[in-house]
């Protein structure tokens, strides 16, 4: 038989007087939880995620999570950021999770659908407004990364306004009507004409092309159960130079050599550090 227990429980027994060490690799993040106004009866929720302590000569970087999904999707990677210098927000689109209902339900139509994406893109350009009102963030360092509708908004967002330097665009299309199609099996023959035909002049295909100077990452899916290749390779076409694409053999949702090769370019284009072994550099 074992000893007691209550001998036994000695073998854990270590020497308390010591403090324990610690050694610290990388920097601090802080997380901020926050609602700001992109129009006078529009509020948006985002989560703000800045290396700490504040120092000046950081890149912005703004996350449009797809769907399902939140503000808190990109957070991991966010951090990641920080760690190499830059500030990120991260937005809720009118999608996120607990309003996709009403969201779904308001786009059905097809003016409505306008307005609204016209909407999301200006909550985008406040944001933009939001990281460049701090004192530490660069204006000429200001990325973007959207993942599926999320990328449908960034296409539209890199040809409408100018100060973003460098977009990753992933898993999307270059028509909102493609979207539709996908989630409004009732959208169908005439109806869908109309839905397509009435959201040509805000089709991220129309304004990808005006993104330059900005450069554009696609990163797409090989086995894309939402989109197809074709359309994927349409909406790299019609972007503008300097463009390029990467394909991975994943789904819709792409996968972990998506997030380090898009870290990388993000490190690349804006000027972070580059993560190393135990630290950065």
């Amino acid at each position: 038989m074992g000893r007691p227990v209550e001998n036994a429980r000695s073998l854990f027994d270590y020497d308390a007087g010591e403090p324990p060490g610690a050694r610290a690799t990388g920097i601090d993040v802080t997380i901020r939880d926050l609602t700001y106004q992109a129009a006078p009866d529009r509020w948006v929720r985002a989560y703000l995620v800045a290396p700490t302590p504040d120092q000046s000569h950081h890149a912005g970087i703004l996350f449009l999570h797809p769907g399902p999904g939140s503000r808190a999707t990109f957070l991991a990677e966010a951090v990641t950021l920080a760690g190499m210098g830059a500030v990120s927000l991260l937005v809720d689109a009118p999608w996120a999770d607990d309003g996709v209902a009403a969201w779904g339900r308001a786009v059905t139509d097809p003016g409505e659908a306008v307005r609204e994406h016209i909407r999301t893109v200006i909550d985008l350009r406040r944001g933009v407004d939001l990281l460049l009102a701090r004192p530490d963030v660069e204006p000429l360092r200001i990325g973007f990364v959207g993942h599926s509708f999320g990328a449908l908004v960034g296409g539209v967002l890199a040809g409408v306004d100018r100060r973003l330097s460098a977009a990753v665009l992933m898993a999307g299309t270059g028509r909102f009507a493609d979207v539709a199609a996908v989630n409004l099996p009732d959208l169908q023959g005439e109806r869908l004409d109309d839905y397509r035909r009435t959201l040509a002049e805000v089709d991220p295909a129309v304004w990808v092309g005006r993104a330059a100077p900005a450069a554009l990452l696609f990163q797409s899916a090989l086995r894309d159960e939402v989109f197809t290749e074709e359309q994927s390779r349409e909406f790299f076409e019609r972007a503008s130079d300097p463009k390029s694409i990467a394909w991975y053999d994943a789904g819709h949702y792409l996968d972990e050599e998506a997030r380090r090769d898009r870290i990388a370019w993000l490190a690349e284009r804006l000027s972070l550090k580059r993560r190393e072994a135990g630290g950065f550099r």
